[in-house]
């Protein structure tokens, strides 16, 4: 019966609308519609991307938090190995003062280096092919998953590094097919075997960011073989942060800002992380440091563009309909509260008369009584 009753009486205001009201309703339910869409668009956008969320499949069932950091080096200051294992050795000392231990036949910490470099690839049956090749060292793999078309990855644990991983593209221009674990094929002149093929990422943000049309990964090691002037310009770790900042800053001593750019990708979709990026509007498309991004960082930059975006139009969109609700709140408190202000002295009298009327009538029984 309370439910009837409440759709009759809204029925009834709903009928009792002037033009004013009409708009005003419509315009909330819109804007309100906009800001769900807009807030499940920001979800979809933060989770587009799987090589930003490396740290949560490391961590596992984990009580420990982790942190995934990445540092890009500029052109020309880029790392050698040595540097990465002198940095590993570091790592090592600093989890060991935070009384960090790694778990048996585990590890605190996974890491990943990798470089971009042009080369001539080819087969028997083809001439030679343009390429771009990513030099991979480290469980690369992990914090990038591509999907594998056949074969395997490659890793650092390779008896051999002559292995490569072709994608979809070159592996048809080479060989016509996807199925080539153990075909040879040279780089630069020199033999390599194919370990497996991979399908490139297909999400928007990274079809936007690889302009290559076809390429392949080797080792970081076989690419120095290639060219001894080779350096490493992106370092990637998954690695423990038992307080707010500690990996950021263990990884900044041996990475600084001022010869290269550190960034948290475990946070990367963060409220306050997504305040920064509005908060560099414009600054951030130029850059002066020399660093040139791979495709994956530069498809990540472009999905914080876009939830920055949504952010700012989920709180616009909000806006008005929170307005429009916090003074109707006001409004009924201010007429509730004027009318219980009317109400209770109203309530008071009645009672004090009632009281004396009572007094009255005892006084008149007793008197009654008396005679």
């Amino acid at each position: 019966m309370r439910a009837r009753e409440l759709m009759h009486r809204l029925v009834g205001a709903l009928r009792g609308f002037g033009f004013k009201q009409w708009f005003l309703l419509i315009l909330n339910v819109v804007l309100v519609v906009a800001t769900i869409a807009s807030l499940i668009g920001l979800n979809v956008v933060s989770h587009t991307l799987g090589s930003v969320r490396a740290s949560e499949n490391f961590r596992g069932e984990s009580d420990m938090r982790f942190a995934q950091i990445a540092c890009f080096m500029p052109v020309g200051m880029g790392k050698e190995e040595s540097d990465i294992f002198a940095f590993r050795q570091t790592l090592d000392s600093k989890l060991m003062e935070q009384s960090l231990e790694a778990p048996e036949n585990g590890s605190l910490y996974l890491d990943a280096y990798s470089t971009t470099a042009d080369v001539t690839a080819s087969s028997d049956s083809t001439g030679n092919v343009q390429v771009k090749a990513i030099a991979v060292g480290g469980e690369f793999f992990y914090f990038h998953p591509l999907q594998l078309r056949s074969g395997s990855y490659i890793s650092s644990d390779d008896l051999m590094d002559d292995l490569v991983v072709l994608d979809e593209e070159l592996a048809w221009r080479l060989f016509g097919g996807v199925e080539l674990s153990g075909m040879t094929m040279t780089i630069n002149g020199q033999p390599f075997v194919v370990a497996g093929v991979i399908s490139r990422e297909d999400d928007f943000a990274t079809k936007k960011a690889y302009s290559a049309e076809a390429g392949l990964f080797m080792s970081y090691s076989a690419l120095k073989r290639l060219d001894e002037t080779t350096t490493i310009s992106c370092y990637e770790i998954i690695m423990p942060d038992p307080i707010t900042g500690f990996a950021m800053g263990v990884v900044q001593e041996s990475f600084p800002k001022e010869d290269s750019d550190v960034v948290e990708n475990s946070s990367r979709y963060s409220l306050g992380h997504l305040l920064s990026v509005i908060g560099s509007f414009g600054d951030r498309s130029m850059r002066v440091n020399g660093v040139i991004y791979p495709y994956w960082e530069n498809a990540v930059r472009l999905t914080e563009d876009y939830a920055a975006l949504l952010l700012i139009l989920s709180v616009l969109f909000a806006l008005c309909p929170l307005t429009f609700a916090v003074v109707l709140v006001i409004k009924y408190i201010v007429r509730g509260y004027r009318a219980v202000k009317k109400a209770v002295p109203e309530k008071v009298e009645a009672a004090i008369e009632q009281r004396r009327e009572e007094r009255l009538e005892r006084e008149y029984e007793k008197k009654a009584g008396g005679e």
